[in-house]
């Protein structure tokens, strides 16, 4: 027996430890609602967003337990019973016999008794005999906090009375049956504001009051803990079992959101090790590689960086600047005046794909190089005919208008486009792809060797890689470049990563961060590339950053990261611009969007 109560202890040890870096084993039902009774809508709120305890101060005035705060603050329609018994009952009755709706979730009372504990729980004990749907409900745990008995007493309440325990305190086997769970005063424990971390012996303290708390297989909780998301974390990293909260909807989102918020690589792999013999160096290229990933600035880098365990090609670049990224009538950009800067060189307005604010076709690189003898090769992770892509070969007012940009690519000088499947692949569009002698190929597979110009449109080019994309993007980019690098003149070739801009924009950290990683490993072929040619200048930049990412928690030794994002679509940050190999040194600092454009040009040697 004693052998088995060591193993129990040790692997509730194990759990409260391990648990520090499990975010995922958090949702609403570990929400606590302090003081719930002052929220606009007293157990609504906090039961609506599936809180998995409630508290509520009580008063006992004539025979009855009243709901407030301060005794100043007492009203007779504000009673135990018609802000939280009945509601309870009601539910328990509309969901047959359970709290809620799903039969797994549970609900915590906690009643902390201001007055004295005797008169008052024997009120209490007498209201509750009403109410044998909530007493004899397993899922239903009463607590007694504030005024209670003292632990011998506890065997002479109803055993469906808990009461709050005190770490302080020893209690015998029978007494710990009692005891609903612990609560301890977080400031009277630690000077520990909430913001950063807290300090080594801090963390010490809170750690071992959890441990005493899960050792006796009891969860804990923290009141006056501060009370927003940075301090969140923080108790949810040391095992804190209920999260104390007097803002409902600010926790339930942030709870509701862990799944998405947090990512935990699997597929690690190693960065190339770049040579930095011709990095930097001013000199003519003959090639330029133009790495887009969608939405992306640092904050989404380095969640990868953080995933990869500490590696990412893309922060191999040691030339590094900022890409101001409004459109010419918008602080906040979309992708299609944010890479038709990159194209042309000019600022144009939201939703314009290639065209000035006035609606006057601008000339592109690919146009503009062609002149030189050069050729061009477009690819991305989604649609042919959405904005980035677009932006390099199409001109519109409007970046929806699929078929006219389509159109628009038999027209243009580009050799090469790969992608996703589009809406503008109309029977007309078929012909007048079939007119000029353009290759059409449904499946990247069956592409053997580029010979004339080629345009693919894969069904798979527009998956997820968390949903059997594969290396999709690497194989493009080979076949492209193994096509384009034959050409003595010179090259132009764009990658886009679309979907690290959907991850972006449905919060989604696991698909931003695996997209991010998928296209940083064609980074890393671009610079292997750079080095063995030595006349490839390669650019790295955002078209703008979607999402609002910070990151909250994260380990570059185990590869995990937790973050949060403060919208659902694009911002005003600034793009990280990252370049490598001959001219990259002009790629430094903070400048316009436009200077993408006008620094590509001139490492060509071309003047505009």
């Amino acid at each position: 027996m004693k052998k088995v109560k060591v193993l129990m202890l040790a692997a509730l040890a194990f759990f409260s430890k391990s648990q520090a870096q499990n975010y995922l084993n958090y949702n609403a039902s570990n929400a606590h609602s302090h003081n719930d009774y002052m929220q606009e809508i007293p157990f609504w709120e906090a039961y609506y967003a599936n809180f998995g305890s409630i508290e509520a101060d009580v008063f006992l005035v004539k025979d009855q337990l009243w709901v407030a705060h301060t005794e100043k603050e007492l009203s007779p329609d504000r009673t135990l019973e018609n802000l939280y018994l009945d509601p309870i009952s009601k539910q328990i009755k509309l969901n047959k016999g359970n709290i809620y709706p799903d039969t797994k979730k549970k609900l915590q009372l906690l009643i902390d008794i201001k007055l004295d504990y005797k008169t008052s729980l024997n009120a209490l004990i007498k209201t509750l005999k009403k109410y044998p749907e909530i007493t004899g409900n397993n899922g239903i745990k009463i607590v007694i906090t504030g005024g209670r008995p003292e632990p011998s007493d506890f065997k002479n309440y109803p055993s469906y009375l808990y009461f709050d325990g005190d770490l302080d305190k020893n209690y015998t086997s029978d007494e710990l049956k009692r005891i609903g769970l612990f609560s301890a005063d977080l400031p009277q424990l630690v000077k520990w504001n909430g913001k950063g971390i807290p300090r080594d012996e801090e963390t010490d303290k809170i750690k071992k009051a959890v441990e005493k708390a899960h050792a006796q297989q009891k969860s804990i909780r923290f009141y006056g803990a501060p009370d927003f998301t940075n301090a969140w974390v923080n108790l949810m990293d040391l095992g804190v079992d209920y999260i104390n909260t007097d803002h409902i909807p600010d926790l339930k989102k942030f709870m509701n959101t862990i799944p998405k918020n947090f990512y935990k690589n699997t597929k690690e792999y190693s960065t190339y090790s770049p040579t930095y013999k011709t990095d930097g160096i001013s000199k003519k290229v003959k090639n330029v590689i133009l790495l887009i990933p969608d939405g992306t600035s640092l904050p989404q880098y380095y969640a990868a960086f953080t995933a990869n365990k500490g590696k990412l090609n893309v922060f191999n670049m040691k030339a590094t600047g900022l890409s101001k990224t409004n459109s010419s009538n918008a602080y906040i950009t979309d992708s299609a005046p944010g890479s038709t800067a990159f194209a042309t060189g000019v600022k144009t307005k939201n939703t314009f794909v290639g065209v000035d604010g006035a609606g006057k076709a601008l000339a592109q690189i690919p146009d503009i190089i062609a002149e030189k003898g050069m050729v061009s090769g477009l690819i991305s992770t989604g649609d042919i005919t959405d904005a980035t892509p677009a932006d390099f070969y199409a001109h519109s007012d409007n970046r929806n208008n699929s078929e006219p940009i389509l159109k628009d690519f038999v027209n243009s000088k580009t050799k090469i486009l790969i992608g996703g499947p589009t809406s503008g692949l109309s029977q007309e569009n078929r012909q007048k792809i079939k007119d000029a002698k353009i290759d059409l190929f449904e499946d990247l597979k069956s592409v053997n060797k580029i010979n004339n110009r080629t345009l693919v449109i894969d069904p798979l080019a527009s998956k997820r890689i968390t949903d059997g994309r594969g290396n999709w993007l690497a194989d493009a980019f080979d076949l492209t470049l193994n096509d384009l690098k034959e050409n003595k003149k010179g090259f132009f070739m764009m990658v886009e990563a679309s979907q690290t801009d959907g991850g972006g924009h449905s919060n989604n950290l696991e698909q931003l961060v695996t997209e991010l990683l998928d296209f940083d490993e064609v980074v890393g072929k671009a610079m292997k590339f750079a080095d063995e040619n030595k006349e490839t200048l390669v650019i790295v930049v955002g078209d703008h950053e979607t999402g609002g990412l910070t990151l909250l928690d994260g380990s570059l030794k185990d590869g995990w990261v937790f973050g949060n994002f403060s919208t659902n679509d694009h911002t005003s940050i600034p793009a990280s611009v990252f370049a490598y190999g001959p001219n990259s040194k002009e790629f430094t600092g903070l400048f316009e969007n436009t200077e993408i454009f006008n620094k590509i040009l001139q490492a060509y040697g071309i003047r505009k």
